[in-house]
């Protein structure tokens, strides 16, 4: 068995899609609402819960639909086509279920996706710190307590999904009794560990800081440690090695995400177009935009586009399936398997400002979709790997510079 072997069948592949454009339809009807008052719409939990999503990449042997790495993403890509902003906040659980699959031990693993499968409960991962982001180690740090448990206390930033999260998985820094951190960088890394709690644990709050630019309905606020107290049950393994080994869970749902937001931003574009009318003007009576030249040839340009990133998701998808990613360099392999990523959201940020072109300055009115749309792919850069970081990865690897 390879590590993204799939094991649902094309008929469970075709109904849980299908019960992602289903779900998506309650995405769009909350979305511009949610983006408007800057709020995570909790009332969507009952309905993503009752789906049956939250248990989609849980492994079969444990309960789950067992969907693979493909089938996840096409979900993530469905959902935001009912609202990308929305389906990020939620396409958060699906990246740490898949995550899970291979960084968490075997005892963890099995009490989180019992949980999730039995009871539906929904992950959320922060893993970075305002300091440096995921790059960064962790300043977060787990005291001992001398009876194989620890106090908690740090700040995690980027909590995507915590208003509508039962569980948190974060890392932490394993410190001296004393509650010293390791000044020597590589045993502070080597004592990043994975931690996984209930978020309504005594100590854990939530400080509502999200106001953005875009992607304004994740809910992406902030998450406090204060002496929480973490029994060893609760540990689930190496964070650096473990997380990183599974990277591509980010990537791809990421990937979904961004490419459904374009196809949504092409959709409605297209609709528009085909109705605009501009009526009379210097160039005649009854002038319709889908007539104008440079109209259709923006309208194509932008389907290319939006294809291109497409195709670049599915042949990943199918590399890893594959196995073939064995052949990149293993330093640089999370930067390869973001080549997708990086193609679907800088492809959303070329589409949606494109469509705002075609479509006129009607929508450049708050509210009207695109500018919506146009905001939410601005968020696209910021997702570990960043785009910059995935550049300078790959030319540092195509140099011969990382050993």
């Amino acid at each position: 068995m390879g590590k993204h072997d799939a094991e649902i069948t094309p008929a469970e592949q075709a109904e849980v899609i299908q019960i992602a454009r289903s779900v998506a339809k309650h995405f769009a009807e909350a979305g511009a609402r949610a983006d408007a008052e800057n709020r995570f719409p909790t009332e969507l939990v009952p309905i993503y819960k009752e789906s049956g999503l939250p248990a989609l990449a849980v492994p079969k042997k444990y309960g789950g639909l067992g969907a693979d790495i493909w089938t996840t993403t096409l979900v993530s890509r469905e959902l935001a086509k009912g609202d990308p902003a929305i389906a990020l906040a939620f396409n958060m659980h699906q990246t740490m279920i898949g995550i899970f699959r291979g960084l968490l031990n075997e005892e963890t693993r099995q009490r989180v996706f019992a949980e999730v499968v039995n009871e539906r409960k929904i992950v959320c991962g922060p893993f970075s710190e305002d300091r440096a982001g995921l790059t960064g180690l962790a300043d977060t740090v787990a005291v001992p307590d001398g009876e194989g448990g620890w106090h908690v206390s740090g700040k995690k930033t980027w909590a995507t999904l915590c208003l509508g999260a039962d569980i948190v998985a974060f890392n932490a820094t394993v410190t001296d009794p004393s509650g010293e951190l390791p000044e020597d960088f590589q045993e502070h890394a080597s004592r990043e560990s994975v931690f996984v709690i209930p978020i309504d644990s005594p100590g854990v709050s939530i400080v509502e800081t999200w106001d953005t630019l875009g992607m304004r309905a994740t809910g992406t606020h902030t998450l406090v440690f204060d002496k929480v107290h973490v029994p060893a049950s609760a540990y689930g393994g190496n964070f650096r090695n473990g997380l990183f080994g599974e990277f591509e869970w980010a990537s791809l749902s990421f990937s979904g995400v961004y490419l459904g937001l374009a196809e949504k931003a092409y959709t409605e574009t297209r609709e528009i177009l085909k109705k605009k009318s501009l009526g009379a003007t210097q160039e005649g009576k009854d002038v319709a935009l889908k007539g104008i030249g440079y109209i259709q040839y923006g309208l194509g340009k932008i389907l290319l586009e939006t294809e291109t990133a497409a195709r670049a998701l599915e042949t990943t998808a199918r590399i890893l399936i594959e196995g073939r990613d064995a052949e990149w360099n293993p330093i640089a392999r999370a930067a390869f398997v973001d080549v997708t990523k990086v193609a679907a959201t800088e492809t959303a940020i070329k589409v949606t400002d494109a469509a705002l072109r075609l479509v006129g300055g009607s929508a450049f009115r708050r509210g009207h979709v695109l500018e919506r749309l146009y905001r939410d792919a601005r968020g696209g850069p910021f997702h570990p790997l960043t785009t910059d970081q995935a550049y300078d990865l790959l030319g540092r690897s195509e140099l011969g510079l990382l050993g």
